[in-house]
């Protein structure tokens, strides 16, 4: 395990272990290399002696979801499926940690960043907290919602959001099962922090078992997840999701209302 990371940022103490997006002047966008950090980062969570995760960004962004330069840059099958190895790996890494997962979210989940928290066990978001799957409007698709997010929210709900590729609310997010508790802004790490204490406090064992058959049910979703990431590799190459990645890094604005 790294001593440190570059877009991460890791510390534990004897029962949680917390893992923060920092690419703040990217809103936390994905790159090939801190997909891999954050992978790492789960890893090391999941061997460690703690007793649970929490997973934030900053008060921003969560995270905008993959990096579109990084994809847009792409040039062939092998850089394709090279970078998108590097998602179905956290995915599994997710899907595999054997302690509850915690999504603790302030501002923008868009695209990868919403799909994460399908992988959490309990998600708290704060009320200017906004949702997407926007990967539709790049000529992609959402790879975790479409494998694993049928099962966490229904099909009529990814569906909704895949197709239509607009942003919720997190009254809306709540409604649908994407977010469990709302709290305001100051309200976030507190609320957080008492939600992990109830879960720490209660018998480890029965946690373990629940952890264990939530991840069977998920690792049954193993060959769709493979389908799908190779799905999103063959698309990030199409000339008309290259003309929409392309289009949309040319745009200069302040408020960009498009992440994936």
């Amino acid at each position: 395990m790294r001593a440190e990371y570059k877009n991460i940022v890791y510390s534990a103490d004897e029962n949680i272990t917390q893992i923060k997006f920092n690419r703040p002047q990217k809103l936390n966008a994905f790159t090939k290399s801190m997909w891999e950090e954050f992978t790492e980062a789960i890893n090391q969570a999941n061997t460690n002696n703690t007793k649970l995760i929490i997973i934030y960004g900053d008060d921003r962004s969560f995270s905008a979801g993959d990096d579109i330069p990084s994809m847009y840059n792409l040039n062939n099958n092998n850089e394709a499926y090279e970078f998108f190895a590097t998602l179905e790996k956290t995915i599994y890494s997710l899907i595999n940690t054997e302690k509850p997962l915690i999504g603790s979210v302030n501002g923008i989940a868009y695209g990868g960043g919403c799909e994460i928290l399908m992988l959490m066990d309990i998600v708290i978001a704060t009320k200017e907290s906004k949702f997407a799957l926007p990967e539709v409007r790049l000529g992609l698709i959402p790879p975790i919602a479409l494998a694993v997010g049928y099962s966490v929210i229904g099909l009529k709900q990814v569906n909704r959001l895949a197709l239509i590729g607009g942003a919720i609310d997190v009254f809306e997010a709540q409604r649908i099962g994407l977010v469990d508790y709302i709290v305001e802004n100051h309200q976030l790490k507190d609320k957080t922090l008492e939600i992990a204490w109830k879960i720490i406090a209660n018998d480890y064992s029965a946690i373990n078992l629940i952890k264990k058959w939530s991840n069977k049910h998920k690792l049954q979703l193993q060959k769709e997840v493979n389908e799908v990431i190779k799905n999103l590799s063959d698309l990030s190459l199409n000339s008309s999701s290259k003309v929409r990645m392309q289009s949309f890094i040319e745009k200069e604005q302040e408020e960009i209302s498009l992440f994936c």
